[in-house]
């Protein structure tokens, strides 16, 4: 594939790699900047057809990750270069698709856990999209408030396992209680997950950072990770990463013993 080089700050290219920043365009380009060189050669591996183009440098060599032949090559100036490279890695950078995601009705039509993913902070976004790969989660629901999950923050934690898991686009947390589906929602004020019993179909709810739960869930069903006393609470990704472990340990327990 032929490289295409860019040396204006006014080329078009250019200036739609820079808007790829904004969640807003990320949605409307359905294009997203994925960088780091592990995750850049196993996305080209496993998921080739996610791959659009490579950014690089004019002072890098060509990139020669395995699959970069077949798609866009842009050589950027070092100065245009580094307003791209956001996280300063200086090493090239991958435009990847990021398509709508399909909305979600509420049926339960496979079994497993559906994760509802309302956090607005891009960091927990990417590491709860890379504990749910991780942990086996059946798909993952993020609701209106949830920042996207292509924002350049959340991919750099989530890396590869962002196509690792589907993706569904919800509704506000508040309005979660019309669906007829099981709620399971994380509070301190549940039932220790020691005791709990999880169904074989339920969404996990947890909470927003710092507001919590609405009152419109709070009838759900609740379960909670038991702390030391003087702990309010753990960071949200945290406490859902760790719920997701021991849910995966009591379903991996159930199955052994059936």
């Amino acid at each position: 594939m032929k490289t295409i080089e860019i040396n204006s700050s006014q080329n078009t290219t250019f200036k739609r790699f820079l808007r790829l920043k904004n969640p807003r365009d990320i949605r409307k380009h359905e294009r997203a900047l994925l960088s780091g060189p592990k995750q850049i050669r196993e996305v080209l591996r496993e998921f080739p057809d996610r791959c659009t183009g490579i950014i690089f440098s004019s002072r890098h060599d060509v990139p020669d990750f395995p699959g970069t032949g077949a798609i866009p090559r842009y050589c950027l100036s070092p100065d245009l270069f580094s307003q791209v490279d956001c996280f300063g890695t200086k090493q090239p950078v991958l435009i990847v698709r990021a398509e709508a995601f399909p909305h979600f009705d509420g049926a339960m039509d496979s079994l497993g856990l559906t994760l509802c993913v309302p956090f607005q902070d891009p960091r927990n976004v990417g590491a709860v999209i890379r504990t749910s790969a991780a942990f086996g989660v059946t798909r993952i629901v993020f609701l209106k408030e949830a920042a996207h999950p292509f924002h350049p923050k959340s991919v750099r934690v989530a890396g590869s396992s962002i196509f690792r898991i589907p993706f569904y686009q919800g509704p506000a947390l508040s309005r979660l209680g019309r669906y007829e589906m099981p709620l399971i929602i994380m509070s301190a004020e549940g039932k220790d997950v020691a005791q709990f019993e999880f169904p074989e179909s339920f969404c996990l709810v947890p909470g927003l950072e710092g507001p919590g739960i609405p009152e419109t869930l709070q009838r759900a069903r609740k379960v909670s990770i038991p702390m030391a006393n003087g702990i309010e609470s753990l960071n949200v990704a945290m406490a859902t990463g760790i719920m997701l472990y021991l849910w995966r340990n009591k379903e991996v327990k159930s199955r052994d013993i059936g």
